[in-house]
C-alpha cells in the first residue's frame, strides 16, 4: 500500500535533503557607461579593475545592445523586456509607463523575493513608473532641491536646473542606500536594483580620479557643461579633447570603486556564493565619432552597445559570448535563474543557454529606437548588418545602411540597394516591423501622461533632474 502523497513528499525531502534556496540578484546599471572604454572589453586604461574582476569571474556579452540611446526608454525596456514603442515611454514630457505592465520587480516580488531600488538619475523617478514592483524605491540625490516644478513636460525647458542636477554627485547615496537595504534583508531572498549616475555628464569625478589619466593637463576643459559647451566641439583642440575622454573615464575609474565595495559587501555578509549579479548600462554616449556629442540624438553603436556582465560562479563558468543579445533578454534570464516565469507578452530570450557555452535558438534581432526630441530613428541590427530609418519627415523617411564586418564604427554607409547582406539587413527591418506591430496590438495597457505626486513636485525641473530624496514602500 502507498503512503499518502504528503508522506511521500516527506520521504523524497529527506532522502534528497532541502531543497536549495533560489539565489539573490543584484542588477546595477551604469549610466552612459561605454564597453569600450572598460578593461574586461579591451580597453587599455585600467579605469574598471573592480567590474573587470566580475568578467574574469563570469559571463562577458560582447555584443549587448539597448533599446535606445537614453535612460527612460531604455531602463523601461530592461524592466518590462520589450522595445520601446510597446513599452511607450518613448517621450518624457508625455508618458509614462502602465501599470498593466509586469516588470522584473513585480515578478521577483510575487516570487516571495524583497524588492529594492535606489537610483541617482532622474529620468528613474517613480513618477515614469519605473517603480512598479519595488518595496522601496528610492531617489539618492544630494540634496533637496528646490525647482518650483509646474509639470514633468516642462522639466527639460530649464537649462538652470539642467545644468545642476549634472553636476550632481550621486553614487555614495545610491551605494550607501543600498548597502544599508543589503545589510537589512541578508536573511531573506531579495533582488537588488542599483543605478549609478555619475558617469553621465558632467565628467567631474573627485579626487585623484579627475587628474588619473590626463597629469599635467592645464588647459580650459573641466568637465563642466558638456552639452550646452560650444568650445566642446568637433574641431577642439586635441589635447583638450584628450582630456574630455580623461574626465570621463575617470568618472567611470571612479564609479568602478563602488563595485569593489559591493563586492567586498556580498563578502563580508557571506553572500557572494548565492548571489547573482548583473552589470549593464542603458546607453552610451559619443565624442565626436559621427560629429555630435552626448546622447539621445542617434543610434549608432558608440550609443547603443552597452556592457552586460553576467556573474554568477555558483552556475556559470567564465566564458566570452560572441552572439548579439539585447536588453530585452535581461529580464528572462534572471527569472530562468530564480526558476520564475517571464510575465506573458515579453520580446526579450534567457541567455542562459548562452551562457552555458550553447548556440543562439532564439530570433535575437536587436531593435533599437529614438522617438524623443524631434527625433523619429528605428535601428534593427544582426551582428553583421545594421539597417537605420529616419523618419523625422514621414514623407521622406531616410535608409542608411552598414555592413558592420567591413565597417564596424559605422563610417561608411552603404549606397546599394540589392546583393545579399541588403536583402538581409532589408528582411531584418520588415521581420522587425512586422513583430513590434504585434506586441503593439496585444500590449497589456498604453503608456500614460506622467503626473507629479505629492511631495515630488518641488524636487525636479530638468528632464526629470534635480534634486531629492523620495523612499515608497
Amino acid at each position: 500500500m502507498r503512503p499518502p502523497a504528503p508522506l511521500v513528499a516527506l520521504a523524497l525531502l529527506a532522502a534528497c535533503g532541502p531543497a536549495p534556496a533560489r539565489p539573490n540578484v543584484i542588477l546595477v546599471s551604469i549610466d552612459t557607461l561605454r564597453p569600450d572604454h572598460m578593461g574586461c572589453y579591451g580597453y587599455g586604461r585600467p579605469t574598471t579593475p573592480n567590474i573587470d574582476r566580475f568578467a574574469d569571474e563570469g559571463v562577458v556579452f560582447e555584443t549587448h545592445v539597448s533599446s535606445s540611446s537614453w535612460t527612460l526608454p531604455a531602463h523601461a525596456a530592461l524592466f518590462t523586456s520589450v522595445s520601446d514603442t510597446v513599452h511607450g515611454c518613448v517621450e518624457s514630457r508625455e508618458t509614462a509607463l502602465s501599470p498593466a505592465f509586469t516588470t522584473l520587480a513585480e515578478r521577483m516580488a510575487d516570487g516571495g523575493y524583497r524588492t529594492g531600488g535606489f537610483y541617482g538619475g532622474p529620468y528613474l523617478h517613480r513618477v515614469f513608473g519605473l517603480g512598479q514592483g519595488f518595496e522601496t524605491y528610492r531617489y539618492c540625490v544630494e540634496d533637496d532641491g528646490t525647482f518650483a516644478a509646474e509639470r514633468v513636460r516642462d522639466w527639460e525647458l530649464d537649462p538652470v536646473a539642467h545644468g545642476r542636477s549634472h553636476r550632481g554627485v550621486t553614487n555614495p547615496q545610491v551605494y550607501a542606500a543600498g548597502r544599508a537595504w543589503l545589510e537589512e534583508h541578508a536573511d531573506e531572498p531579495f533582488f537588488l536594483f542599483l543605478h549609478f549616475w555619475d558617469v553621465h555628464y558632467d565628467f567631474t569625478p573627485p579626487p585623484p580620479w579627475d587628474t588619473k589619466f590626463n597629469p599635467g593637463y592645464e588647459g580650459p576643459i573641466d568637465g563642466r557643461g558638456f552639452f550646452f559647451d560650444d568650445s566642446i566641439r568637433a574641431d577642439m583642440p586635441e589635447e583638450d579633447r584628450a582630456q574630455l575622454l580623461a574626465l570621463y573615464d575617470g568618472e567611470i575609474g571612479w564609479t568602478d570603486t563602488f563595485l569593489g565595495r559591493l563586492r567586498a559587501d556580498l563578502e563580508a555578509l557571506d553572500l557572494a556564493d548565492e548571489t547573482i549579479v548583473v552589470i549593464t548600462s542603458d546607453h552610451g554616449t559619443e565624442f565626436f565619432e559621427h560629429g555630435g556629442k552626448g546622447h539621445r540624438t542617434t543610434l549608432y553603436d558608440e550609443l547603443i552597445r552597452i556592457p552586460l556582465i553576467l556573474w554568477y560562479p555558483e552556475r556559470f563558468a567564465p566564458r566570452r559570448v560572441q552572439a548579439q543579445s539585447r536588453m530585452v533578454d535581461v529580464g528572462p534570464t534572471l527569472l530562468e535563474l530564480v526558476d520564475l516565469p517571464a510575465p506573458e507578452g515579453v520580446m526579450g530570450h534567457s541567455l542562459v543557454g548562452l551562457a552555458e557555452g550553447g548556440a543562439v535558438d532564439f530570433d535575437n534581432l536587436a531593435i533599437s529606437e529614438l522617438y524623443s526630441a524631434g527625433h523619429a530613428l528605428r535601428s534593427v541590427r544582426d551582428r553583421d548588418a545594421k539597417f537605420l530609418l529616419d523618419e523625422a519627415d514621414p514623407g521622406n523617411p531616410a535608409v542608411r545602411w552598414f555592413d558592420l564586418r567591413a565597417d564596424p564604427p559605422e563610417m561608411e554607409p552603404r549606397a546599394d540597394l540589392a546583393g545579399p547582406l541588403w536583402e538581409r539587413a532589408e528582411g531584418n527591418y520588415l521581420r522587425a516591423k512586422g513583430l513590434l506591430e504585434t506586441f503593439i496590438a496585444r500590449r497589456p495597457g498604453a503608456p500614460v501622461e506622467p503626473t507629479i505626486p505629492a511631495g515630488v513636485e518641488t524636487l525636479l525641473k530638468a528632464s526629470g533632474y534635480g534634486g531629492g530624496d523620495e523612499e515608497d514602500g
